[in-house]
């Protein structure tokens, strides 16, 4: 038995990495205002690494769509695989060579990902797991994460191209 909806649930289960590291910054802060030495130098530091981490916790956080979608993807040693109902794949993140965000009739959204010499993936954006793919996209050059954030949040009409691999020559 639940003491909590599942709704409610599933969104501490979305933000609970914020809220850690808001608790350590709130920490830090409380160690940095009350104490002396060591500890003031220590909550000072936590202040600076808690702050950092807070701010990439909220792109991690909106980045998630909560699952529920067709399929799971798996990210591991560098292979990332979806495994969906009537598709699916792995491909190597290092032969990545496009990324794109397409949109069906119904404005369900999803990524599309092209590695070279595989079969291309084309994973819903709330597919179980889909979340991982957060830090796929952080590690490669020339990707503007703000881009891809507003293309998850804002309404789309037509495919967008978000990432390829010429855009690595550009930086």
């Amino acid at each position: 038995m639940s003491f909590m909806r599942p709704e409610a649930a599933a969104g501490l289960r979305r933000w609970r990495e914020v809220l850690i590291a808001t608790l350590m910054t709130a920490l830090g802060a409380h160690w940095f205002l009350t104490s002396f030495g060591l500890f003031r130098a220590l909550g000072a530091l936590i202040v600076i690494l808690g702050g950092v981490w807070v701010v990439l916790a909220l792109r991690r956080a909106r980045f998630d769509r909560g699952g529920g979608g067709a399929g799971v993807v798996t990210l591991d040693e560098g292979r990332l695989g979806y495994f969906g109902p009537e598709t699916g794949g792995a491909l190597a993140v290092e032969g990545l060579v496009s990324i794109r965000m397409l949109v069906d009739g119904s404005g369900r959204k999803r990524w599309y990902l092209l590695a070279q010499d595989t079969t291309p993936l084309d994973i819903p954006v709330n597919a179980e797991g889909a979340d991982q793919l957060f830090d796929v996209f952080s590690n490669l050059p020339g990707l503007d994460m703000k881009v891809v954030q507003a293309a998850l949040d804002e309404p789309l009409s037509e495919e967008i191209l978000l990432w390829h691999v010429d855009m690595r020559k550009l930086h």
